[in-house]
């Protein structure tokens, strides 16, 4: 109980920082990839814990958003689809650049959501699970990503006509707009 407490409190710290920090006015430049890779780094433990699968590529993408906010995303993003991914199951991060936006996807091999989880998820407290989190951290994202003038879906990936994983995509604008 304390455990959940603390985490619901520490979310909700996270919520506010993301309203404080829009208010804030124009972002940094951050490279999404350093970012990218220190989150998975700190985040190697829970990874290797469940035997996972793991797989990163990513390439330098300049984007506007605070190094605070891009690490939230990420780890949020991270933390769901560790979650939700069996043992021993693929866990996949791509960032690549495009040629005006960043795409960031965190590929899980879990069972994947129903439509009617899809139009409830970024909603505050609408985890589909209320055993595995607070139901903040999709919230979180959301508001991390539209701060950034960004997009964010979450899409299953079907083979062979079965779901076998969610796909979290965020695409936000370059910095430098430059292909």
């Amino acid at each position: 109980t304390v455990e959940r407490a603390t985490e619901l409190a520490n979310q909700m710290l996270a919520l506010a920082k993301v309203e404080q920090l829009r208010q804030q006015g124009e972002a940094p430049v951050v490279d999404c990839e350093q970012v990218l890779r220190a989150v998975a780094l700190d985040m190697a433990p829970l990874i290797a814990e469940r035997q996972l699968d793991f797989d990163l590529q990513a390439g330098p993408a300049p984007v506007r958003a605070h190094e605070w906010s891009l690490r939230e995303l990420v780890r949020n993003l991270l933390h769901n689809a560790i979650k939700h991914t069996p043992p021993g199951g693929l866990l996949a991060i791509v960032l690549q650049r495009g040629e005006d936006h960043a795409l960031l996807q965190v590929r899980d091999g879990g069972p994947g959501i129903s439509a009617d989880q899809r139009q409830r998820l970024f909603q505050p407290f609408a985890a589909g699970d209320p055993r595995s989190g607070s139901g903040l951290g999709l919230a979180i994202c959301l508001e991390i990503v539209r701060a950034a003038g960004g997009q964010i879906v979450l899409d299953n990936r079907v083979e062979h006509g079965r779901v076998v994983g969610l796909d979290a995509s965020v695409r936000l604008p370059l910095a430098d707009n430059q292909p």
